[in-house]
């Protein structure tokens, strides 16, 4: 299968100088995504996930490496108005804060009707991309402050799909949201792509969420990816001691936080011992 958006050998590092490479957020990443499929972008704060996410998205320039989306290499020195929509049009993200994302002042039909009208897509309406994200069409006069987390969290994908994007990229996108309407979010999600043939990127620290919408998994520590492999498997069966520190540390009946404090001291030592 041909993928639909592909990574190698990402770099991205801040505050480098003539005589320091800086803080080294994403270091040499690869992976590639196929259509309609999920992966999952997942460490802890500070892993370098998030730049990846925005590097994905055309927000950030790597400083080595390339992107290619459905076969195009990304060219970084396209400027104006039609180059960015391009890149929006091929790659989308949807925040973990929807209230943030979206304009306070403008209602949800005209949030809609807007992005449908600047990226010149006449095959949906305001109203479809309400029913697509099981939003009734009443809510299209609702302004984002009468909206429920999840209903925001709705619109915001709405606005995402609004562009017939190839690639979602959610960034935390379920993290705020009460654990009923995350599985609900997730739900959809799924939906989406199965019905769309959208590619997910879904970025988190959560192992468990993200084994609900992925069909592989990529984690990163300290920007590097440490393993990558089907979500199953790697769930299943963790082949580096920080991804079983991850799936240890997540609180339910088995929860045994001295482990958990044991893997993370293991990991570090191993960690120093061979130079970071």
């Amino acid at each position: 299968m041909s993928a639909v958006i592909s990574a190698s050998g990402l770099v991205k590092a801040f505050g480098a100088t003539r005589h320091s490479k800086g803080i080294v957020a994403v270091d040499n990443v690869s992976f590639a995504l196929g259509k309609g499929k999920a992966i999952g972008l997942v460490g802890e704060s500070g892993s370098g996930k998030s730049t990846l996410a925005r590097m994905l998205v055309g927000l950030t320039r790597p400083d080595a490496g390339t992107i290619e989306i459905e076969g195009r290499v990304r060219a970084w020195r396209e400027r104006g108005r039609a180059a960015r929509l391009r890149r929006a049009k091929e790659v989308q993200m949807v925040f973990q804060d929807p209230y943030g994302s979206l304009d306070r002042r403008l209602t949800v039909g005209a949030a809609l009707r807007d992005c449908l009208r600047r990226h010149h897509t006449g095959e949906s309406t305001a109203g479809d991309l309400m029913d697509r994200v099981g939003l009734a069409s009443r809510l299209l006069d609702s302004r984002p402050h009468q909206l429920s987390g999840g209903q925001r969290q709705r619109v915001a994908i709405a606005k995402a799909l609004a562009v017939n994007p190839s690639v979602l990229v959610l960034d935390e996108a379920t993290s705020a949201l009460d654990v009923s309407v995350q599985a609900q979010i997730l739900a959809l999600l799924n939906e989406i792509r199965v019905t769309t043939g959208v590619s997910l990127i879904f970025v988190s620290h959560d192992l468990a969420v993200v084994g609900e919408v992925t069909d592989t998994i990529l984690v990163m520590y300290l920007g590097k990816a440490v393993e990558q492999g089907e979500t199953a498997d790697v769930l299943r069966r963790p082949q580096h001691p920080y991804t079983e520190m991850l799936l240890s540390s997540a609180p339910g009946p088995d929860w045994q936080p001295e482990r958990v404090a044991e893997l993370r001291a293991a990991f570090a030592g191993e960690h120093e011992r061979v130079g970071g």
